[in-house]
């Protein structure tokens, strides 16, 4: 009897501890979240999720979604933002054939990038380090290396986006931008004053159709599209304004005259691939000649005489006038006359 009324005793004391650790632990007040996603974004409140019909997403994350869906959309479409293209040359292209993929895995890892760093505890950023991501040799889908005046530019572009949302305070502002400036040591990585190379504000190595079916870099078309107008301008020599530079071309002339487009489209290639070097491109080689055996009979028979200064500088001017028909903006047409009258390459070929 003795030991049964024991049992019972640590029966009913165990049976108070467990309630009286119940209690307690219902009595203690949960832990309040005190985040910036929590108390300046809308938190973990569930909300229906306006681009995926049934499916509900915390008020936080879209309302940070918003910002960056924004903040792309802005850079795509403002011409204020028109330096920043050409680090999104591979993504504009993509949505430009319809294909959405790039883009929403982009505004998607820019979201979980910022609910992370906000406060959230449902979402996490699992994509390419800051460094990595934004440095083309370990980012295919990055073009050109980004300084301080990029990322400058974005900064402004995420206040603008997140203004017009309707989270334009301070309070909210403030915060976010110390949260990116946070992030500017690992992104810029271009020395200020470098500018972007050509090629890659041309169009970089997204890959494009040039509209006969073939895929080629986005910088290259423009480049290709250039040397066929300048080709075509000396050789239909319209007005006679080419007269003196139809002399260097007789063989392509000929060819082109019996239908041989075999000469034409050699060299239509040499002097592309030649441009695309100069200009920056990383996957394109210019594997001729020399300028200087190029343009030399003794050791080119397709070249019938020596280049003259004056013979050159009406070259540059078939350039000049190509460029122009084609649309290129004038400040790209400085830098190919840059290009053009430099002395090394100028030196090359003048040599009559």
């Amino acid at each position: 009897m003795k030991t049964l009324n024991q049992l019972m005793y640590l029966f009913l004391m165990g049976t108070i501890l467990v309630f009286s650790s119940c209690n307690d632990e219902e009595m203690d007040p949960p832990m309040e979240d005190d985040s910036f996603y929590a108390t300046k974004l809308g938190g973990e409140e569930m909300v229906p999720d306006p681009a995926n019909e049934g499916e509900m997403i915390e008020q936080g994350y879209l309302n940070l979604r918003i910002v960056v869906d924004g903040t792309v959309m802005l850079i795509a479409g403002d011409e204020k933002y028109s330096e920043l293209k050409p680090h999104f040359n591979v993504l504009l292209a993509e949505v430009g054939e319809d294909d959405f993929s790039g883009y929403n895995a982009l505004v998607e890892d820019f979201t979980d990038l910022l609910a992370e760093s906000t406060g959230a505890k449902n979402y996490s950023y699992t994509g390419l380090s800051m460094a990595n991501a934004h440095n083309p040799n370990e980012n295919p889908r990055m073009n050109g290396f980004v300084d301080d005046d990029d990322f400058d530019l974005f900064v402004e572009a995420v206040v603008q986006s997140a203004t017009g949302a309707g989270f334009g305070s301070n309070d909210i502002l403030g915060p976010i931008g110390e949260l990116l400036e946070g992030t500017r040591d690992a992104i810029v990585q271009r020395e200020d004053g470098a500018m972007l190379d050509l090629y890659t504000r041309l169009g970089g190595t997204v890959m494009v159709d040039d509209g006969d079916g073939n895929m080629v870099e986005a910088g290259y078309l423009p480049l290709k599209q250039v040397v066929t107008e300048t080709v075509l301008l000396i050789a239909t020599n319209e007005g006679g304004k080419y007269d003196d530079l139809q002399p260097y071309f007789p063989v392509l002339l000929a060819e082109v005259g019996v239908n041989d487009l075999s000469g034409f489209n050699a060299l239509l290639g040499n002097f592309s691939d030649f441009l695309a070097q100069a200009i920056g491109s990383t996957n394109i080689e210019y594997s001729g000649m020399s300028m200087a055996d190029a343009h030399n009979p003794e050791v080119n028979s397709r070249m019938t005489g020596m280049v003259t200064t004056e013979d050159y500088d009406l070259f540059v001017q078939a350039v000049v006038e190509a460029v122009t028909n084609k649309g290129v903006p004038e400040s790209v047409i400085a830098e190919f006359g840059v290009l053009l009258n430099s002395e090394g390459l100028k030196g090359a070929i003048i040599q009559a």
